[in-house]
């Protein structure tokens, strides 16, 4: 547990993250030499192969984790950004703790940068906890001297006041309900989404927590333009960086228009007769051109499958000028000869 307790401290992770201090300790500590084991490491005794450590990389360093294209849209970053908790279990590539989500992912396609802390670069400083010391090899005699050691680092500290004047409160609505979310963010630029998330940043940042400071009831419906105005003068303070608000903020018929992805959500879009009037379109213009003839594939031959991608596109006033549709072959399904 020395190990571990060194590695949470010179990170600043919570005591928390204990076990994936200890998952990344046992990794990097099989692929090191022993005296015991005449020069060989744990896993070259296991498996008879010589292991290579050139993925090793500093536990709690900056790590960025990129995003397949799949699952964001062109204004959305390419990667997300997090700190290094160890590496995968049943896989290559590392783990990654993501603070916004709130959760642990693990993927190959990671940027580390070992130059940087990844808690002093996201929280502005390293907070240095208060673990527990364990000396399993002292004597009975000094268990007082621990407890009194134990009551000393416990002792609790007197927290800053909360002056929330300087932090922004935001009213987002949602997209395909009518409820509405509101968001708090303070000067380290992070969005707190519930009373629970304000609680925890103060515990972190000790300042005194007062939760009849802030409201999280909207107080607004959820009517996408009138509040158009309001988030205009929202986006003139410089304490929350300009992606956040494009994120958040900036609302355009042309965002919400739902873009189908497959051919079943366009049978069920209000839209459906438009997409349908645009396959056929697409159809006809394929007989017209020749595009292809039809033949009867032999038996031995693997026919490749084919799939619509749907889009809109819109005038110089964001106004839906034609529904598109293409139909495009799978490709990526070709056997070439050898």
């Amino acid at each position: 547990m020395e190990a571990v307790r060194t590695m949470l401290q010179d990170s600043g992770l919570q005591p928390r993250f204990w076990a994936e201090a200890l998952h990344a300790y046992v990794h990097t500590k099989n692929r090191c030499s022993h005296k015991l084991t005449e020069g060989k490491t744990p896993m070259e005794i296991w498996s008879g192969h010589k292991p290579s450590i050139r993925h090793c990389r500093t536990f709690g360093s900056l790590a960025y984790v990129y995003v397949p294209i799949i699952n964001r849209n062109k204004l959305q970053p390419k990667a997300k950004i997090g700190i290094l908790v160890g590496y995968a279990v049943n896989r290559r590539g590392y783990r990654v703790w993501l603070p916004k989500e709130r959760k642990v992912v693990e993927s190959i396609h990671v940027k580390i940068d070992e130059t940087k802390n990844g808690v002093k670069t996201l929280f502005g400083k390293v907070k240095h906890y208060d673990y527990a010391l364990y000396q399993l090899d002292q004597n009975l005699n000094n268990d007082s001297d621990c407890r009194a050691q134990d009551e000393k680092s416990s002792s609790p500290k007197n927290p800053s006041s909360l002056d929330i004047s300087t932090w922004i409160r935001l009213e987002k609505p949602r997209e395909k309900s009518k409820r509405i979310d509101v968001y708090y963010y303070p000067p380290s630029k992070e969005r707190l989404r519930s009373i629970n998330d304000v609680k925890m940043y103060c515990e972190r940042n000790e300042l005194e927590f007062d939760p009849n400071q802030f409201n999280f009831k909207p107080t607004t419906t959820n009517t996408r333009f009138a509040e158009k105005s309001e988030c205009h003068n929202e986006t003139s303070s410089d304490s929350v960086d300009e992606a956040s608000f494009v994120n958040d903020i900036f609302q355009n018929k042309i965002y919400m228009t739902e873009i189908p992805k497959t051919f079943k959500e366009t049978q069920i879009s209000p839209d459906k007769e438009k997409w349908d009037e645009a396959m056929s379109e697409e159809i006809k213009l394929m007989k017209n051109k020749k595009v292809w003839d039809l033949v009867e594939p032999k038996s031995n031959m693997k026919v490749l499958g084919c799939r619509w991608v749907y889009n809109i596109k819109h005038d110089e006033k964001n106004n839906v000028k034609k529904y598109k549709s293409r139909s495009v072959a799978q490709g990526f399904k070709t056997v070439y000869p050898r």
